[in-house]
């Protein structure tokens, strides 16, 4: 069965998203602001949350990209690490990329900032968030955690960060030729669906930009590394559905729980994000 496409907007267009980030740029050189998180801040944690659970305990370098990384609130995330005491520094290196040439700018100016003010100190406004996201029925496989984060103290240590490179590209175009431990997307998948403009490709076919992107991110992830997603214009089982096709190298790994609303005898969530496992070539 084929697969029901969105219908056009012009948030899907690049147009619309480079005079949003112009515009932020200047707002943030104004008066620092530094614009709008997409999903809101709670989504951000959560994804950290899970790739804090997730990623291996290691040595070495873990290579973490953002598709369509925006102002980077996301990717910077994973400046510092907050959680049950002892938690251990981590050493990554960050990649984010945008096909909007102001994202990358703006992101780099807000890098810049956190960095200069980077704390161990724990803010007021760093543990609310953290305690008002705990996912008490998440665990790694999907099962109950039962694990009480209200019971232990938490702390916050600043990790690792090998270098943050934030480049201007066209995933849809690109061959990065490169691969990545943990490929983040919050909200890129969305938007680009909502584009009814063909992409015309190497081999001459053209296809739209939803048919081309879940290929793209398979061949982003390392073997046995993740794709980490959140999307409010799909479901759990449509992401997992468009995600874990023959030939992507792509399983279905969990899910994060978000708040859910019931209607008309029916309950569900605005936001789901969902993690994959790459367990064969692509």
């Amino acid at each position: 069965m084929a697969e029901e496409e969105l219908p056009p907007s012009k948030l899907g267009t690049k147009d619309h998203w480079d005079g949003v980030y112009d515009r932020e740029v200047r707002v943030f050189n104004d008066v620092g602001d530094e614009g709008e998180v997409w999903f809101g801040e709670s989504s951000v944690t959560k994804m950290r949350k899970w790739a804090q659970r997730n990623i291996p305990d290691t040595d070495r370098t873990v290579r973490i990209l953002e598709c369509g990384s925006g102002n980077g609130t996301l990717l910077l995330s994973f400046l510092s690490s907050i959680g049950p005491k002892p938690i251990k520094k981590q050493k990554f290196h960050l990649t984010g990329i945008d096909y909007c040439e102001g994202a990358s700018i703006l992101a780099e100016s807000i890098a810049k900032t956190r960095i200069e003010n980077l704390s161990e100190d724990l803010t007021e406004d760093e543990e609310d968030e953290y305690y008002s996201n705990r996912d008490r029925n998440e665990s790694d496989e999907g099962e109950e955690d039962e694990d009480d984060e209200d019971d232990v103290e938490i702390e916050k240590v600043i990790n690792d960060i090998e270098g943050i490179d934030w480049r201007t590209e066209d995933l849809l175009t690109k061959d990065l030729a490169e691969q990545w431990d943990l490929v983040l997307d919050k909200g890129t998948y969305d938007a680009l669906c909502l584009s009814q403009d063909t992409v015309q490709e190497q081999d001459g076919r053209s296809r739209l930009p939803s048919q081309i992107y879940p290929e793209r991110i398979s061949n982003l992830v390392k073997q046995n590394g993740f794709f980490l997603i959140t999307s409010c214009n799909f479901t759990e089982e449509e992401i997992k559905s468009r995600y874990t096709k023959e030939g992507l190298g792509l399983e279905f790994h969990s899910s994060v729980p978000h708040p859910s609303f019931s209607f008309g005898g029916k309950s569900g969530t605005t936001v789901c994000t969902v993690a994959f496992k790459k367990v064969s070539p692509s």
